[in-house]
């Protein structure tokens, strides 16, 4: 009878120690960190968790030390002064949190930080490393960030620090009000850049009507004049502009002078270079210009345009690529609009790759790739592996005055011409193992394949394409445009596209007519 008195008496003392163990537990998580400052719309009542409470975002910044986390509530914030928050030091900005600040929800609770048109919304500035994360930041005004006639960073203005951003909604602001405008959701100078999982939408980097200024970077402007890098993953580059009344660059994003540049896995859909007529435009979508170790992968670049006047001059309806070394692979680039080079222009003359992407229906008149250099004795050099080129406005391929372009394994289809030289052209084209299939093709190579490729709707290879099997072996390329291996059954495929697929309709293309 002990024994059994004892043993219950054992697993009471057990259990009661396991329930104080927890409950330490759950206290000990429950204490307030001094190392976590807390926002809601009062100043009050912010919960265990947080070692202070504070009615704004600036108020707790000025009190933070550098490595303090910053957790904001759902809700609007303002300032008097404009700009919400000035961030002179390292730290974390995360929003979304509930009133017990556990564990953001950004989904429930949004943040809102709104400038109201009086300065950037964030400015940050030699401050070490700092995170931003699910916050909305909107109605930014960058004017005189930059000098006097030039805005910079209607969301964020960003100078000499390591910016991290995740999660977050930068819309409707403006670069400049005043001139020329650099980056109207984001302008980092002098930083490194992280951005991830972030909607950037219908910001503008000049909204000036009058001056004849440039604008850079409709949605973001990373530039710089040391070594710095900018990586850019699994964001929505979406409705930004460069400029309202004059020439621009890059409507959904502007990358300049970095030493590393990693663009991967984004959307880039309806931004424009620039909304005027009369002007010239260069990137669309993107525009990359004297960086170096640039990759650009997975992207799906689509339906933006340079100008909206298409017969005037503008540079690359997709990606414009400028005195940069840089590796373009496994991109959807479709439906851009502009004069010269409807889907990629390149103008570079540091060897530019373009692997495993899919270029179609860009134009109306530029083609799917052009390449070119107006000046010697520079020469604008593109190696163009295992692409398909198809449906584009114009030309497939354009080389002119000083270009070295080198093609294999691609299909070029469905165009006025296939592969097009621009009088006066004075570079080298060296054609290698391609399927042509255009109502003129002048220029083919050696070994190239003339019948149609039996595309897709969506320009796989239908059974019974003679582009399969039919490629040069390239040691590099191990994968194709959706990440399939290459080769299969031992031999290359041509195109993006490694493999066929049996049960579409095939996409019929333009006839070939001989003479």
């Amino acid at each position: 009878m002990k024994t059994r008195l004892y043993c219950a008496l054992a697993t009471l003392l057990g259990v009661m120690l396991a329930l104080a163990l927890t409950w330490l537990g759950a206290a000990t998580r429950a204490q307030a960190d001094p190392n976590v400052r807390c926002v809601n719309q009062t100043g009050t009542g912010c919960g265990g968790v947080c070692g202070f409470c504070y009615a704004s975002v600036q108020a707790a910044i000025d009190a933070a030390v550098a490595g303090n986390e910053i957790r904001v509530a759902g809700g609007v914030y303002t300032s008097t002064a404009g700009t919400v928050a000035v961030i002179t030091k390292g730290l974390a900005i995360v929003g979304g949190f509930g009133p017990s600040f556990g564990e953001p929800a950004p989904w429930l609770y949004q943040t809102v930080l709104d400038a109201e048109w009086g300065g950037s919304v964030i400015s940050v500035a030699n401050a070490g490393e700092v995170l931003l994360q699910f916050l909305t930041l909107t109605r930014g005004d960058g004017t005189g960030n930059w000098a006097s006639t030039w805005g910079c960073g209607g969301g964020i203005y960003a100078l000499n620090t390591g910016l991290h951003i995740g999660g977050c909604v930068i819309t409707n602001n403006v670069g400049s009000r005043v001139g020329g405008g650099w980056g109207g959701g984001l302008c980092a100078r002098d930083s490194d850049v992280d951005v991830g999982g972030s909607l950037i939408v219908s910001n503008t980097a000049s909204a000036d009507p009058s001056t004849t200024l440039t604008a850079y970077g409709g949605g973001v402007y990373v530039g710089s004049g040391g070594a710095h890098s900018a990586l850019l993953r699994d964001n929505q580059f979406l409705d930004n502009v460069g400029h309202v009344s004059a020439q621009g660059r890059g409507g959904g994003l502007y990358l300049n002078g970095l030493t590393s540049v990693e663009v991967l896995t984004n959307a880039f859909r309806g931004n424009r270079a620039t909304t005027y007529n009369d002007t010239s435009g260069w990137g669309g979508g993107l525009d990359i210009e004297t960086c170096s170790g640039v990759y650009v992968a997975g992207n799906r670049i689509e339906n933006n345009m340079t100008h909206p006047n298409s017969a005037y001059g503008g540079y690359g309806g997709g990606v414009y690529v400028y005195g940069s070394d840089a590796h373009l692979t496994r991109n959807v680039i479709f439906g851009n609009t502009t004069s010269q080079g409807g889907g990629v222009f390149i103008r570079s003359q540091r060897p530019v790759t373009l692997s495993n992407n899919l270029i179609a229906l860009n134009g109306p008149y530029g083609g799917g790739v052009q390449v070119t250099e107006y000046y010697t004795p520079s020469v604008s050099r593109a190696l163009l592996v295992n692409n398909t080129i198809a449906d584009n406005g114009g030309s497939g391929v354009v080389a002119s005055f000083y270009a070295v372009v080198t093609l294999t394994n691609n299909i070029v289809a469905g165009h006025a011409t296939g592969l097009y030289t621009w009088t006066p052209f004075s570079g080298t084209i060296s054609a290698t193992t391609n399927l042509f299939w255009n109502t003129a093709d002048p220029i083919t190579g050696t070994n190239a394949v003339l019948a149609n490729p039996l595309l897709t709707t969506d320009h796989h290879l239908f059974r019974g394409s003679p582009a399969l099997n039919a490629g040069l072996t390239i040691p590099w390329l191990t994968t194709d445009l959706e990440g399939h291996p290459r080769p299969q059954d031992g031999k290359y495929d041509m195109g993006a596209f490694e493999g066929a697929v049996g049960h579409q309709i095939y996409l019929p293309l333009v006839l070939r007519n001989y003479p």
